[in-house]
């Protein structure tokens, strides 16, 4: 969502894996790492966060469900304390000599349902003063995929048009939260396709990626996003944000 805008919790909110407490300035920090195109360092089967030594795994499933509730600025903070070396997420986290509470990824591989659903239960505060779009077209080929970022109107938000394996979806996104719940729960309760052999499932999982990627870590409220993902899509996806920015077409928008 727009780097500039503050849309925070009026109060903390604890889901799997991570508490999320208000932020007075734009932007999201997960564990004290900033959630933007600049400190990724990690965009295939998962992304990571990284900087001064600090490193945090599997942020998309915190920052989609953030971005479903239309949240721009939060500090969350990881919270488990033991670790399963069954993932290879805390694997290699164990192996930076950094704690588990590093990984903020649900261990089920869910667009964290628990935090999407305390978030929209407290009251979202503050507004979004501008809104990003971009100015022409772009079109990335990444991951075994192919996406496209199309300008739309202001304050129309974002319209996923997705395909994955044998299945599709298309999916309307509220910058301001207001996306249907019956939605967000549905794309926060479905499993990432690295752990399901269900398109269907994988498409409804990837909605939540995709905003993620695109809206939250791109900065982005108001595209049509066009895309065909393949394996690793988040190649594709963070990869058209930073491709958007390299060309120069990026556009915020006043109302």
């Amino acid at each position: 969502m727009s780097t500039g805008s503050v849309r925070t919790l009026a109060d903390p909110v604890v889901g799997s894996e991570v508490r999320v407490e208000p932020k007075e300035t734009p932007g999201i920090e997960i564990n004290g790492l900033p959630a933007d195109l600049d400190h990724v360092v990690k965009a295939d089967v998962r992304v990571d966060l990284g900087g001064d030594a600090n490193r945090a795994f599997v942020v998309e499933h915190v920052l989609g469900p953030l971005g479903l509730r239309g949240v721009t600025a939060a500090r969350v903070t990881g919270r488990v304390e033991t670790w399963d070396f069954a993932r290879p997420e805390h694997r290699f986290c164990y192996s930076t000599s950094l704690p588990p509470s590093n990984v903020v990824g649900h261990p089920a591989g869910l667009p964290n349902p628990d935090l999407a659903r305390a978030v929209g239960e407290v009251d979202i505060v503050g507004d979004v003063p501008s809104r990003t779009t971009v100015s022409e077209p772009v079109t990335v080929e990444a991951g075994g995929g192919r996406l496209t970022l199309r300008p739309r109107a202001y304050g129309a938000g974002v319209r996923f048009e997705a395909s994955y394996g044998e299945a599709s979806l298309a999916a309307e996104i509220d910058p301001k939260g207001e996306t249907d719940d019956a939605l967000v729960e549905r794309v926060t309760t479905s499993t990432t396709p690295y752990l399901s052999s269900d398109d269907t499932e994988g498409v409804t999982h990837a909605v939540a990626d995709l905003v993620s990627d695109v809206c939250v870590l791109g900065g982005f409220d108001d595209l049509v996003v066009e895309a065909e993902l393949g394996e690793a899509y988040h190649a594709l996806t963070v990869g058209a944000a930073r491709e958007a920015r390299k060309r120069g077409v990026v556009v915020a928008r006043e109302g």
